[in-house]
């Protein structure tokens, strides 16, 4: 049977995306950038939007040493979860038409190691029937990068980190959970969060019962934001430069942190929260951390150099370019409420309750690159 594999060397004469031989690429931060993925492995050119078989996605990740490619643009709609081997790239940029999505089931790095992820939309959302998934599982994964992910619906979480160590998602959208409503669950670490926007969350945005740096983020329309949890341990953590943004499902703004006990250790600067939802941002500045132990200097010495913007200048750039390029229309549903400064925005029960297309997950073009020819 044809192998849908291709060589790295005519993959570099077919695709305008560098292939990087070391760390995960130009730019990559935090604890999971030193992965390396399936760069310098073979190629795999995924060529239909099939949910298995050769040429599908599930195929293609059912191996490790592979660097992922797009032939096809649209929604893979998955029977089952899929799991992802160790050691692989996964170049969803690569993707023609509107990008490559994800729906109606779980992408799983559960137990695997050595990944990165950049330009994937992964839905959930309730065509999975069951209920105790996430919509991107990496829990006891090691090494893991997510960059410029589009992550919703997720059922139980979306993004699921239990036991996961040195992670980071990073210029990423993680908006409208259903469900449990919950953003991400964090354990073990250390983990960074990075220049992300968060959207319509009960909860856990992320709760980080790790060692964790949080840097540039914005977080929009909150019941409760930044979490460690009364149980969650003692960790460290660096809160720098991030915006919290109240919305009308907020009910209590203060609640931006939430279960920050005397048992975490924070280093806390340039945060702000804007509580009036009157559609301007004008917050205040946001440094008391409940009542955790006050740090006079980041735990992790690279936060600080991190912090590329200032909390005003991050909602700026994380609402321009968060998220898997092109932005689709989920997306740009997101930005939009988040743009609203407190005027717009609901916590979910169901994709379809956002009256979206396409059921509410959203239409993705499906095109191939033939097709452009």
């Amino acid at each position: 049977m044809f192998q849908f594999v291709w060589s790295l060397a005519a993959y570099v004469l077919l695709s305008c995306q560098p292939i990087i031989a070391q760390n995960a690429f130009p730019g990559a931060v935090g604890f999971g950038a030193i992965a390396t993925g399936g760069n310098g492995g073979t190629t795999y050119m995924v060529t239909n939007l099939d949910d298995g078989g050769p040429g599908s996605f599930r195929d293609a990740v059912s191996e490790s040493n592979r660097n992922i490619v797009f032939d096809v643009g649209g929604y893979i709609l998955l029977k089952s979860a899929v799991s992802l081997s160790s050691d692989i790239t996964i170049n969803g940029q690569t993707a023609p038409g509107d990008g490559i999505g994800i729906m109606g089931g779980e992408v799983s790095a559960s137990g695997q190691s050595n990944i990165i992820i950049r330009n994937l939309r992964m839905r959930q959302g309730t065509l999975d029937s069951d209920t105790g998934k996430s919509a991107f599982n990496m829990g006891s994964a090691s090494t893991v990068i997510l960059d410029h992910c589009s992550v919703a619906y997720g059922q139980w979480d979306s993004v699921d980190a239990v036991g996961a160590i040195n992670i980071t998602v990073s210029n990423s959208i993680i908006a409208f959970p259903i469900g449990q409503q919950f953003g991400a669950h964090v354990e073990t670490g250390p983990s960074t969060f990075y220049g992300n926007l968060w959207v319509s969350a009960h909860n856990r945005q992320p709760l980080s019962k790790d060692d964790t740096q949080y840097v540039n983020n914005v977080v929009y329309n909150y019941q409760a934001g930044y979490t460690s949890g009364n149980t969650g341990g003692n960790f460290s953590h660096d809160i720098i430069n991030n915006y919290f943004i109240a919305g009308p499902s907020t009910t209590s703004p203060s609640d931006g942190y939430y279960q920050m006990d005397s048992e975490q250790s924070v280093y806390a600067a340039g945060n702000y929260l804007d509580s009036n939802k009157d559609g301007a941002l004008n917050g205040a500045a946001a440094n008391v951390v409940g009542d955790s132990t006050v740090l006079s200097s980041p735990w992790e010495s690279s936060s600080e150099s991190l912090a590329k913007y200032s909390a005003s200048d991050a909602v700026t750039a994380v609402l321009n370019s968060a998220g898997a390029s092109p932005r689709d229309e989920v997306d740009t549903f997101a930005v939009s409420a988040a743009k609203s400064f407190g005027t717009s925005g609901t916590i979910y029960e169901s994709q379809a309750d956002t009256g979206l297309s396409n059921g509410g997950y959203g239409t993705l073009t499906s095109t191939s690159s033939k097709e452009r020819r």
